[in-house]
C-alpha cells in the first residue's frame, strides 16, 4: 500500500496549529475542523449505510433498515470514543464493508446453524465488536502492534483481493436482482433476468463511479453516484412505476439498533457453552481485531506523511479498542480508521481530533432529523456503490505480478513472481471461502517459508572463467585465441540474495580454493540484494588474502545503496577494483591477461602491421600489395568520432592501435553497446550495405589504423575480383563468428 503525500492546495499544518494536536489558532481554525469533518461525514454516510446492510444482510430483508442504522450509529459511538482515547488527529474511525463482511459471514453461518433463527446471532454480534476491541487492547498492551509493520506484501495484496472478490460476490447478483452468484449464473445460462432494468441501471451507475474515480479524483466521486443514483431511481419510479428496479433500505429507527443496549445476555450464555460457538466467535473477534490494527497502522503512517502526527502506537491501538468496545453497544459492528477520509479531513483543513468529533456529529444529525432520506437510499444504488468500492480495493499491484508471471525475461524474476503469486492465491482463496485470519496466516508462513529458502541458496549462483566469458570488446582472432588460452585464469563468481554471516564464510571457501588456478577474481554483485556486516567484513578479508597471494580481486554491479560498505571492505584498491557492470570488469581483466601474454607492450600497445589484422590475414603476398595499395592510414585523438549515426557509411576502419567504442544514437547515446580493439574492422557492415550509419564509433584513446573507402573497395573488386571475393569471405566469416560469440553469451545469460 502506497502512502499519500501532501494534498495539492491544503493549508499548511502550521499557522492556527503548533503541532496536528494542539490548537493555538482562533475561531479560524475552529471553523475549519467542523467543516472539514461535516464533508466527510457527507460522505462517510452512503459507507455507513452500505456497511450497516452488508453486515445484516443475512440475517434476512426484514433487516436491511436495522443493519442501516446500526452502521451510521456505530460510527458516531465509535467515532467519538476514538477521537477522545486516541492521541489527537485528523484520523476518523468508520464503519467499513471490509470488517462487516467478516461480520456477515459469521453472522450467516449462525443464522444457518440455528436453521433460520436469528436470535443467537443478534445475541452475538455484539460480542465480536467487544472481543475485537479487547483484543486490540491486549495487542497495544503487550506491544505487538509494531510487528504489523513486518507484514509481508504479497499477503497484504491477497487479503484485499479476496475482499474485492467477496464484495463482488455478494453484490453483482444483487444489481440483478437476484441472491446469490449460483442464481445468476442459472439466470444467465438460462438468458432470463428477473428484473432487466436492474442490471442496466446499476451497472450504469458502476461505470459512472468508476469514471469519475478515475478522470476527477478529487471529486467526492462515491457521494457523487449516490445523488445521482438516488435521484434518477426515485425519477423513474414516478415516471415509470411499472418498472421494477428494486426496492429501497426502508424505514431506519435509531432506538432499535441499539442492539448492544439490549443485549440477550441469556442467549449469548447458553450459546457460549457451545465449544464450536466460542471458536468460531474467538476466530471472528481476531480477524476484525488484526484487520482493525492493519488499518490503524497504514492510517498513521499516512498521517504522518501528511503532518506531524506523533504515532503513539500504544495508545492509539488502546484507543481504538474502546472505540469497537463502545460501537458494540450503540449497534454491534465494529470500526475502523481509512486513509481516503484522513486525507480528505487534512485537504480541508481539519487537524485535531475537533475535525472527527465533527463527523459523528454529522452522521447522527443526517440519521435523527432524516430517517425517511437515509430509509429512501435504493438497495441497487448501494449494490453499485459496493461494486464501485470492490472494483477499487483489489489491489493493482497484482497486475505486475501477473505480468511477470507470464513475460519475465529474467528467471529470477519469474521465480520471486512464482513464490509471490502463490502466496497472494493462497491467501485470496482462503479469504474468498471465509477464512482470512487462517489466509493471512497461511501467507506469512509461505513468505517466512520463500524467506528462509532464499537465505538458504547457494551465495555463490555460478562459477566461470574466462575461456567462456568475454567482455563485448571485439578483439582480433589473434587476441581471441590468447584468450581463451589464458581465460581459465580468470574466475568468475557471479553471486545471488543477501550476503550475511549464515553465507559469508562459504564465498570466503570458495575465493579461498581458486588459490593456485586463478590470478584475477570477479565477483559480480548484480543479484545480490543485501550486505550485511558480516558479509562485508568477509568481502574484507577476502581482499586482503587476494593481494598477499598475489591474485587480483575485482567487484561488479555494486548496488548503490551499500557501494560504500563494498568500497570500505576493498580498502584502498576500491577505485580501481569496483567497476560499474561484470562487462567492464572483464574488459579489464582480459586487457592485463594480454599484456602478460606479451600481446601488448603497455597501455599504449604497439602498433599492429596491417598482415596481422583480421581483415588482412591469410592473403598471399600478391594480394597484400594490391590491399595496401588500396587502403589509407589515419588516426585518431581520445574522444574523436570515428563516425556519426546518420552519416553516409562511405568507409571501414582497420585498427592497428588503440580501442574504440560503439555508441547508440539519440537520447541513449551514452550507452555503450560494444568496444573493439586493435586487428579489428569497423563499419564493414555499412560498406557492404551502404545504408547510413546506426550508431556512433568514439575512439577510447589515440588510435591508428588504416581506411577503405567505397570507391576504393568497389575499384579492388572490379580488378582484383579474386582477392575482393577473398575479403568479402573473410567479413562473413568474422560475422559469423560474432554472432557466434553472442549467442553463447546470452545463453550464459539466460541460464
Amino acid at each position: 500500500m502506497s502512502t499519500p503525500l501532501s494534498e495539492p492546495g491544503a493549508p499548511p499544518a502550521t499557522g492556527g496549529l503548533d503541532r496536528p494536536g494542539r490548537a493555538v489558532g482562533g475561531i479560524q481554525q475552529l471553523l475549519r475542523e467542523i467543516t472539514a469533518g461535516g464533508m466527510v461525514g457527507l460522505l462517510v454516510l452512503p459507507f455507513c449505510v452500505s456497511a450497516g446492510v452488508v453486515a445484516y444482510e443475512p440475517l434476512g430483508r426484514d433487516y436491511v433498515a436495522l443493519g442501516a442504522a446500526a452502521g451510521i450509529l456505530c460510527a458516531v459511538a465509535g467515532g467519538v470514543t476514538g477521537a477522545l482515547a486516541r492521541a489527537s488527529s485528523f484520523i476518523p474511525n468508520v464503519t467499513s464493508t471490509t470488517h462487516s463482511l467478516i461480520q456477515a459471514s459469521f453472522l450467516g453461518w449462525l443464522v444457518q446453524r440455528s436453521n433460520g433463527d436469528v436470535t443467537l446471532a443478534l445475541a452475538l454480534l455484539p460480542l465480536s465488536a467487544m472481543l475485537a476491541g479487547l483484543w486490540q487492547i491486549v495487542i497495544a498492551l503487550s506491544g505487538l502492534g509494531r510487528a504489523v509493520k513486518f507484514t509481508p506484501y504479497p499477503v497484504l495484496a491477497g487479503f484485499l483481493t479476496g475482499l474485492a472478490i467477496l464484495i463482488m460476490a455478494q453484490q453483482l447478483p444483487r444489481l440483478f436482482g437476484l441472491s446469490s452468484v449460483g442464481a445468476l449464473a442459472g439466470a444467465l445460462a438460462e438468458f432470463r433476468l428477473p428484473a432487466p432494468a436492474m442490471p442496466l441501471f446499476g451497472l450504469s451507475l458502476v461505470l459512472l463511479a468508476t469514471t469519475l474515480e478515475r478522470r476527477a479524483p478529487q471529486l467526492p466521486t462515491m457521494l457523487i453516484a449516490l445523488l445521482v443514483g438516488t435521484g434518477i431511481y426515485h425519477l423513474l419510479r414516478l415516471l415509470a412505476p411499472s418498472l421494477d428496479l428494486g426496492g429501497t433500505v426502508g424505514p431506519i429507527s435509531l432506538e432499535t439498533a441499539s442492539l448492544g443496549l439490549h443485549l440477550d445476555l441469556a442467549t449469548a450464555t447458553r450459546a457460549l457453552a457451545d465449544i464450536e460457538l466460542v471458536k468460531a466467535l474467538l476466530l471472528t473477534s481476531l480477524t476484525l481485531a488484526i484487520l482493525g490494527t492493519l488499518d490503524l497502522t497504514f492510517a498513521l503512517r499516512a498521517a504522518q506523511d501528511l503532518a506531524d502526527v506523533d504515532p503513539a502506537p500504544r495508545r492509539n491501538l488502546a484507543g481504538q479498542g474502546l472505540s469497537n468496545f463502545a460501537s458494540s453497544l450503540a449497534g454491534g459492528l465494529t470500526v475502523t480508521t481509512s486513509i481516503a477520509f484522513l486525507r480528505t479531513i487534512f485537504g480541508g483543513g481539519g487537524r485535531t481530533r475537533l475535525s472527527t468529533i465533527s463527523v459523528a456529529a454529522v452522521l447522527l444529525l443526517a440519521a435523527a432529523a432524516a430517517p425517511k432520506a437515509v430509509g429512501a437510499l435504493p438497495s441497487v444504488v448501494l449494490a453499485a456503490i459496493l461494486v464501485a468500492i470492490a472494483w477499487r480495493l483489489w489491489d493493482r499491484w497484482c497486475l505486475a505480478l501477473v505480468h511477470d508471471l507470464v513475460r519475465a525475461d529474467d528467471r529470477d524474476a519469474a521465480v520471486r513472481a512464482r513464490r509471490n503469486a502463490a502466496i497472494v492465491a493462497a491467501v485470496t482463496a482462503t479469504t474468498v471461502l471465509g477464512q482470512p485470519v487462517a489466509g493471512a496466516l497461511a501467507g506469512i508462513a509461505l513468505s517466512c517459508l520463500v524467506f528462509i529458502m532464499e537465505m538458504s541458496r547457494p551465495i555463490v549462483r555460478r562459477q566461470l572463467d574466462g575461456s567462456q566469458l568475454f567482455s563485448k570488446r571485439i578483439r582480433s582472432q589473434g587476441h581471441v585465441a590468447l584468450l581463451r588460452g589464458s581465460g581459465r585464469y580468470t574466475a568468475i563468481l557471479e553471486l545471488q540474495g543477501i550476503l550475511f554471516f549464515g553465507n559469508a564464510d562459504d564465498l570466503a571457501s570458495r575465493v579461498n580454493s581458486l588459490e593456485g588456478s586463478a590470478r584475477t577474481v570477479i565477483l559480480d554483485l548484480r543479484r545480490v540484494t543485501d550486505i550485511d556486516t558480516s558479509g562485508a567484513t568477509i568481502l574484507k578479508q577476502i581482499a586482503a588474502r587476494c593481494r598477499q597471494r598475489g591474485m587480483t580481486l575485482m567487484v561488479s554491479a555494486v548496488d548503490p545503496k551499500f557501494a560504500a560498505l563494498v568500497a570500505q571492505a576493498i580498502g584502498p584498491d576500491s577505485e580501481a577494483a569496483i567497476f560499474a557492470d561484470l562487462d567492464a570488469a572483464l574488459e579489464t581483466a582480459e586487457d592485463r591477461a594480454l599484456k602478460s601474454a606479451h600481446a601488448a607492450g603497455s597501455a599504449s600497445w604497439r602498433a599492429l602491421r596491417i598482415e596481422e589484422t583480421d581483415l588482412a590475414g591469410g592473403l598471399s603476398e600478391r594480394e597484400m600489395a594490391a590491399f595496401k595499395a588500396h587502403l589509407k592510414p589515419c588516426s585518431y585523438p581520445a574522444g574523436a568520432a570515428l563516425c556519426r549515426a546518420g552519416e553516409a557509411a562511405d568507409k571501414l576502419w582497420i585498427l592497428t592501435r588503440g580501442s574504440v567504442s560503439v555508441r547508440l544514437a539519440g537520447g541513449r547515446a551514452d550507452r555503450r553497446i560494444a568496444g573493439l580493439g586493435p586487428g579489428t574492422a569497423v563499419g564493414e557492415m555499412g560498406l557492404l550495405d551502404r545504408r547510413p550509419r546506426s550508431a556512433d564509433v568514439i575512439a577510447d584513446e589515440e588510435v591508428e589504423g588504416f581506411i577503405l573507402t567505397t570507391e576504393s573497395f568497389d575499384q579492388l573488386l572490379r580488378e582484383e575480383p579474386h582477392l575482393g571475393q577473398s575479403l568479402l569471405a573473410t567479413i562473413a566469416r568474422l560475422t559469423a563468428q560474432r554472432l557466434r560469440a553472442t549467442s553463447e553469451e546470452l545463453l550464459l545469460a539466460s541460464s
